[in-house]
């Protein structure tokens, strides 16, 4: 085991290759015990708690899939750090919106 996968808690080298984990590490692979929230401030100042489903490159850039609390449609956005902060911009053209929603479905379906 190695100091990667003991922080993520996921305990076996087959861990390390599955697809179920998103915890961020750079074992990359997709398996997380619970899932992970984030809050988005909306433009009303109100504050919408998400699961993070998921966090995957699609070219050049990361994207986070979001489920709202109490919906069962995901958000996508496109993610960054920036001053060593997790950051969200929308996605702003189509194209780029249906790339990053593919690789997220097709994500999905391999789980």
């Amino acid at each position: 085991m190695n100091k990667d996968t003991d922080s993520c808690h996921c305990h076996t080298p087959e861990d390390e290759q599955s697809s179920g984990c998103d915890c961020d590490q750079e074992h990359g692979h997709h398996h997380h015990p619970e899932p992970r929230k984030i809050y988005l401030t909306l433009t009303d100042g109100k504050e919408l708690e998400c699961d993070v489903l998921d966090i995957f490159e699609v070219g050049e850039k990361s994207y986070i899939a979001l489920l709202p609390k109490d919906s069962e449609t995901a958000l996508l956005y496109e993610f960054f750090e920036a001053d060593q902060e997790p950051r969200l911009n929308n996605i702003e053209s189509d194209e780029e919106y249906q790339a990053a929603s593919k690789v997220f479905m097709e994500r999905q379906q391999e789980e």
